[in-house]
């Protein structure tokens, strides 16, 4: 009798979102909590540049990891060919994770943090590619360019910091930065309609137009160039544009049945987050606002939206109702929208108690990833309930 090679696989390992995932959520919770420690003089931060390393373990460690298990999760359903699993996802799942350890080492082994972190984005768009060019899914290789723009993103941070690149280490970040948030927009344009649809069974078609598409794939990536290699007001004025785009989008897409489905409106809130993010970064021009307060309405966009992307795609490919998910949710969205709160709207308006500020969005974000650590866990070690691999 033949054995099925498959079936000596634990299901951890049979697809890109459970292990990813998983680390994604520890990443998340971990990460906060030693800023949290760092940031309030708790723990020493010995040779860590700080604001460097919250920066890049965001960027590349935890947006990284998000982004490469949804892909090797979605390109699978895109081609109907098999991803990577068992011992070469192990073996990714390890790079990341000596990648991680290797921060705290050193900084004369800088190079060899450099060369294990920049590897797992470069192996996992390998990875992500195989399908697609083996299927010819052309239309796909929009989303894995940008993946591969990443890795070279973060190639470029580290030569800033080895001091190949002047200036490197910012260029990297924001690049990094700035091509997350564009996987996030055409996330949202892709997606969030056809959630919409389909959840709240509508039967027409949410509206949308073609200008409004090109017109803001153009003005982004102007926006993003002028915001990381030039400081010139133009940058603000395209935030604007940016901001009536979107924000039209919005309106079109948005239904108030919407508001009863967690699955829905925190995806649908966190596209909100990045429309209020062009928002800030326009009124910078009449207004004295904190730096990085519109990177932050951008970085909450990715964290709301990339939970709430994981806690779908959990369910989805483990064969249970999208309709019915773990009540808790609904708190869980909650508490990293008043996180979202604390940290960028409250300092705009009460500065005086921005330390209090921070520290209230860093609780709640850390409580947030716990919650969802703890509820989906068991969801990334148990076999799919109705018994297909995967």
């Amino acid at each position: 009798m033949m054995i099925n090679k498959k079936d000596s696989i634990p299901p951890f390992l049979q697809l890109g979102f459970r292990p990813f995932f998983f680390v994604a959520g520890l990443a998340a919770f971990s990460l906060m909590l030693l800023w949290l420690l760092f940031y309030q003089d708790i723990l020493p931060t010995g040779n860590i540049h700080l604001s460097y390393w919250h920066a890049h373990e965001m960027i590349f460690s935890y947006c990284s990891v998000v982004i490469v298990g949804f892909l090797l999760t979605a390109s699978k359903n895109w081609t109907g060919i098999q991803t990577i699993y068992g011992k070469p996802l192990l073996a990714l799942l390890f790079l990341w994770l000596i990648g991680r350890s290797l921060t705290f080492v050193d900084n004369q082994y800088i190079v060899y943090q450099a060369i294990v972190d920049t590897s797992f984005l470069i192996l996992s768009t390998f990875a992500i590619a195989y399908p697609i060019f083996k299927s010819k899914s052309w239309p796909h290789l929009a989303v894995l360019t940008k993946v591969l723009l990443l890795a070279l993103a973060h190639i470029v941070y580290y030569l800033g910091i080895l001091g190949y690149i002047d200036d490197g280490a910012n260029y990297g970040l924001y690049s990094g930065f700035y091509l997350v948030i564009s996987i996030l927009l055409m996330m949202s344009r892709k997606l969030l309609p056809f959630f919409i649809e389909k959840g709240l069974q509508l039967d027409r078609k949410l509206k949308n137009s073609k200008i409004i598409d090109i017109s803001s794939l153009v003005l982004f990536l102007a926006f993003a160039i002028l915001e990381i290699f030039f400081n010139t007001k133009i940058s603000n004025i395209l935030a604007a544009s940016l901001f009536l785009i979107h924000g039209l989008r919005a309106f079109w897409w948005f239904d108030k049945q919407i508001l009863q489905k967690p699955l829905l409106w925190s995806i649908y809130l966190s596209y909100c987050f990045i429309i209020i993010g062009f928002a800030i970064n326009f009124l910078k021009l009449f207004f004295f606002i904190l730096p990085n307060i519109d990177i932050h309405a951008f970085a909450f966009s990715i964290g709301l939206m990339t939970l709430s992307m994981m806690a779908r795609v959990s369910l989805g490919h483990t064969g249970r109702n999208l309709s019915q998910p773990p009540k808790i949710l609904n708190t869980v969205f909650i508490l990293l929208s008043l996180s979202f709160v604390f940290r960028v709207i409250m300092p705009v308006f009460m500065l005086h108690h921005y330390s209090y500020w921070i520290l209230a969005s860093q609780v709640l974000w850390i409580i947030s990833f716990l919650i969802f650590i703890l509820v989906y866990t068991p969801i990334f070690f148990k076999a799919r309930i109705d018994g297909k691999f995967g």
